[in-house]
């Protein structure tokens, strides 16, 4: 499923280990945009997506029960 965390950063766990330490600098990347438009028009469809996807998987629940 879509998830609406579109703007923060992708962690795992060995980069959430590494950070503690701070051993190399900085852990963290962002999903880049060019500009603060490009960035909300691509959370506004990652939303969307995700309300799409909600509704869906609530119709397919509905018809099948």
């Amino acid at each position: 499923m879509n998830r609406s965390d579109f703007l923060f950063s992708k962690m795992n766990f060995l980069t959430g280990a590494g950070s503690v330490l701070n051993i190399a600098g900085n852990y963290y990347s962002f999903n880049s945009s060019k500009n603060e438009r490009e960035a909300d028009l691509k959370a506004i469809k990652s939303d969307w997506c995700s309300v799409g996807e909600d509704i869906s998987h609530a119709y397919k629940t509905m018809l099948s029960e």
